[in-house]
């Protein structure tokens, strides 16, 4: 009799241990599931924290285009007998091109095509609507860039970039004044579509000459856009409009038969 209430009492401590044990880890795997669970929403917060931080940066770099375009200028080879070289119909009237101001003092990057060899004169437009007569202080016709001299000082100017850096697909945006006044500082968007490209063009005289180290852009262009700054994303200008191809929207792959009828123009 003394033996079977023994035997009770054991299998009854085991029936006992048993069930704590069983309590003890199920609290046990309660615990670790809700660390787990306040471990990914913190991670979730922290996560949503830096994305937010992340979308306030991009915010606060966005290229503010308005302030750029006060640095784009229009620029002719005739002098206007109005207030402004933004006139309708200027770009037949008076040869209107584009430059972009890159010092204080006074200096204007543009297309020497656009202005002509140096010691040239041409007349500068400025945001603000009044004209100025400049001097072409350095021109290189073998790469189509000049610089002009205007006498003002204390002028908004554009940051330089470095174009040996830049990436196919990277986002652009050119600036000019094609047509005339009605779209005197236009906006345009699209990417980097090539880099280091050479073309042939066909001159006035009908001799031909070669351009190279170019930068290859789906932005759209037209006459009136030469010397017209290609922005990057920080707003830093790295490159200068000057060729366009007038026979392709955007740009198309051809072989060499195909490219021999292709007609480059500067713009």
């Amino acid at each position: 009799m003394y033996a079977e209430k023994k035997e009770r009492f054991k299998n009854l401590g085991i029936q006992l241990l048993i069930i704590v044990l069983s309590c003890f880890f199920g609290i046990l795997a309660y615990i670790i599931y809700l660390d787990s669970q306040i471990y990914v929403y913190e991670k979730s917060a922290v996560g949503s924290k830096l994305l937010r931080e992340a979308e306030v940066n991009i915010n606060n770099n966005e290229i503010n285009l308005e302030n750029i375009t006060k640095c784009v200028v229009g620029i002719s080879k005739l002098e206007d007998n109005g207030t402004s070289i933004f006139l309708e119909k200027s770009t037949e009237k008076l040869g209107l091109g584009t430059g972009v101001i890159v010092g204080e003092d006074g200096y204007i990057l543009t297309n020497e095509h656009v202005v002509g060899e140096k010691y040239s004169s041409c007349y500068v437009t400025l945001d603000t609507g009044i004209e100025y007569k400049g001097s072409v202080v350095w021109a290189d016709s073998e790469i189509d860039l000049a610089i002009v001299k205007i006498g003002i000082t204390g002028l908004d100017k554009i940051n330089l970039g470095d174009s040996n850096n830049i990436k196919i697909g990277e986002r652009v945006f050119a600036i000019g004044n094609p047509v005339g006044f009605e779209f005197q500082k236009t906006v345009t968007s699209g990417i980097i579509s090539g880099i280091n490209r050479t073309i042939k063009i066909k001159n006035d005289d009908d001799t031909y000459s070669y351009m190279e180290s170019l930068i290859q852009t789906d932005a759209t262009i037209n006459e009136g856009n030469s010397g017209g700054p290609l922005v990057n994303e920080k707003g830093e200008i790295i490159g200068i409009t000057s060729v366009k191809v007038n026979d392709a929207e955007g740009i198309r792959i051809c072989d060499s038969n195909q490219c021999s009828k292709t007609n480059y123009r500067k713009i």
